[in-house]
């Protein structure tokens, strides 16, 4: 009889968390959240920025990645009925 091998437990790393509050502050800057979104987003992004900031400094890993090298795909937009009144 084998044994039944248990899937690995998911992860977080600080590093993650980091990418988090960089991928959340570039969505906002692009306009990607509607207002009535804007509370809940800031919200979680806080509570990760809190946590992040409350992490002792010689626990937080150095940084492996550097912040020009997060991607964010930009997605093409298909311009909103206010847009188009504007625009014209």
């Amino acid at each position: 009889m084998t044994e039944a091998t248990t899937p690995a437990a998911p992860q977080i790393t600080i590093l993650d968390l980091q990418n988090v509050v960089k991928v959340i502050d570039t969505a906002a800057e692009r306009g990607a959240f509607k207002g009535n979104e804007l509370s809940a987003v800031g919200t979680v992004r806080d509570k990760v920025a809190n946590f992040l900031a409350a992490i002792p400094q010689e626990e937080a890993p150095a940084e492996e990645v550097a912040p020009e090298e997060v991607v964010v795909e930009e997605v093409a937009e298909k311009p909103s009925p206010r847009r188009r009144a504007a625009r014209a």
